[in-house]
């Protein structure tokens, strides 16, 4: 993913400056991270540390978008606009625009105080903000989905998942938390089997093939493709390959 740092380390300057100033602006807001609607990060910034990675609260974010968008379209037939959960201390809004996904950690009592729709407004604005900048970058054109169905257009079934087995991006008319929890389920048996990380595994049928590959630390990929020939598939998971470390 060579190609990929250089471009989210030339979008880290522009995007941490507005971070900056929101978080120096609004003390209830504890920190903010940014990633791709796949759930690759681009950057954080908060005020005191988190126990989670940057990478695994991406995941985690992009997750949690995916599932809230899909909720709402199927039960309103709606677009999902933000996420907001309220725990005792903290609120966690998560928001979706066109080019990104945003978690923003609040203190609840100062958010709660000030009022939540103003915090909701102006990190709906930031996120705009930002999804211009995102959008003018090459980074959506790098974006492991696009490469895979561009590099392999036969395709049939294609996942992002967590390691946890929560679905980021998915293509399959299974439902999504069903296959994720079968992808996740597989690649943690095929680590435990082989005593150690597991980097890919090939289930193979008589007519076709289902690629489960390691994304990076958080994240899992699984495409299925019509075709049993191990040359071709060989050809496939080099593909893929190629794709994550370009």
């Amino acid at each position: 993913m060579e190609d990929q740092d250089k471009i989210i380390e030339e979008l880290e300057s522009d995007v941490s400056e507005l971070i900056e100033k929101e978080l120096e602006s609004a003390a209830a807001i504890i920190g903010i991270n940014v990633g791709t609607p796949e759930g690759t990060k681009i950057t954080s910034r908060f005020k005191t540390p988190i126990n989670m990675t940057i990478g695994e609260v991406t995941a985690a974010n992009s997750s949690l978008v995916f599932l809230s968008s899909k909720m709402l379209k199927d039960t309103l037939n709606q677009d999902v606009g933000y996420n907001l959960i309220t725990g005792k201390d903290k609120i966690v809004l998560s928001i979706l625009s066109e080019n990104i996904t945003m978690i923003a950690y609040l203190n609840r009592e100062l958010a709660e105080l000030e009022g939540l729709d103003m915090y909701i407004n102006r990190l709906q604005k930031l996120a705009l903000q930002i999804s211009a900048i995102i959008e003018t970058s090459d980074i959506l054109k790098e974006e492991i989905f696009k490469g895979l169905k561009r590099a392999i257009p036969n395709t049939l079934v294609l996942a992002i998942i967590t390691k946890d087995g929560l679905p980021i991006k998915i293509q399959s008319t299974m439902p999504e938390p069903i296959l994720s929890a079968m992808i996740a389920a597989l690649y943690n048996l095929s680590g435990v089997l082989l005593e150690s990380g597991m980097e890919y595994s090939i289930i193979g049928g008589q007519n076709g093939s289902v690629i489960i590959h390691e994304l990076d630390e958080n994240r899992i990929l699984a495409l299925a493709v019509p075709e049993s020939d191990e040359r071709k598939l060989g050809s496939y998971i080099a593909k893929i390959k190629a794709i994550i470390k370009s």
